[in-house]
């Protein structure tokens, strides 16, 4: 009978790693840091709960490629229906390719996940590594300001220095209060961003592609866009007119707005299986509130408020 290997502190005696679920982290030997707004100090290493960050920012500053960040949920506001906030302006640099930020909650308020806020009128969050993953994270954007929510900065040159639009991964998200003028997410270039189950929330405009540097399969799936309190927003999503080929926007409900999405010309991609509120004509073309003019995304599946499916105008 053949011997079983000897194992010790989950490894094999020929130094093959054995690989639990959930320890990948550790298996790539990269390090997990803490943050807690409330007992944190940025004078600790950050390395464990009780030696957590006070700031999200200085963990990320200590944080190497692949690292994971846990941020804890601060105690709810005054008028206990959000989190407190941190109020920080972030930025993940070039060479902190795949870092992963989650937020930890016991679910306080009724959305889950840390909320952080601008702290002066800037980007909220500026993002230029690639592969980051944003997991169960409140953002508060100021929309009056002209700012920027979170900023995927991409580089026409070829991502040599500017790759935050390159394979984002954002999951259970919040977004809230982002300005007409740039977006809750604005995203310059890149390819393989997903976006997915994410609310969008009293946003002028939730999603912005600018066309400025081409983009190449985004992903948008089972997010929700929500109206203004009952009132209408602006656009929840522009795809401005350029090169932007195989986006994706699929399984995702949109609220009361004044346009739900528009599409320029050059972009190609399928909208599949989405509802929009409020739509009576449903028509998809170049003057309504499906703005997708024949030639470039296909709409498949798609119904309005009404129930009614929602038609590709093929004029």
């Amino acid at each position: 009978m053949k011997s079983m290997p000897n194992y010790k502190d989950g490894v094999k005696s020929l130094g093959v790693p054995i690989i639990p679920m959930g320890a990948f982290p550790g298996w790539y030997g990269t390090n997990v840091y803490f943050v807690d707004g409330t007992n944190g100090r940025d004078s600790y290493d950050g390395k464990s709960p009780t030696r957590a960050k006070k700031t999200i920012q200085a963990a990320i500053t200590v944080a190497g490629s692949q690292d994971t960040i846990y941020i804890r949920t601060l105690a709810p506001d005054a008028d206990a229906s959000d989190p407190g906030q941190y109020a920080e302006d972030l930025t993940i640099a070039y060479a902190k390719h795949g870092l992963k930020i989650i937020g930890a909650t016991p679910h306080l308020g009724p959305y889950a996940g840390p909320k952080i806020k601008n702290a002066t009128a800037t980007t909220l969050l500026d993002i230029f590594a690639s592969a980051v993953v944003l997991e169960n994270i409140q953002f508060n954007c100021t929309r009056n300001s002209g700012t920027y929510g979170l900023y995927l900065q991409g580089d026409a040159a070829g991502y040599t220095a500017k790759a935050g639009a390159v394979g984002l991964t954002m999951a259970n998200c919040f977004i809230k209060n982002a300005s007409a003028s740039y977006g809750g997410i604005y995203i310059n270039g890149g390819y393989g961003v997903t976006i997915h189950a994410t609310e969008f929330q009293m946003c002028e405009k939730a999603i912005w592609i600018p066309g400025v540097v081409a983009c190449n399969g985004h992903k948008i799936q089972n997010c929700d866009f929500k109206s203004n309190n009952g009132a209408a927003i602006a656009e929840h999503i522009t795809i401005a007119a350029g090169l932007n080929v195989d986006i994706v926007i699929k399984d995702s409900t949109f609220g009361m707005a004044t346009s739900f999405l528009s599409c320029g010309a050059g972009n190609t991609g399928i909208i599949a299986n989405c509802q929009f509120e409020d739509l009576v004509a449903t028509l998809a073309n170049s003057t309504g509130k499906v703005k997708v003019p024949v030639g470039t995304m296909s709409v498949v599946g798609c119904t309005g408020g009404v129930g009614l499916a929602v038609i590709q105008s093929q004029a």
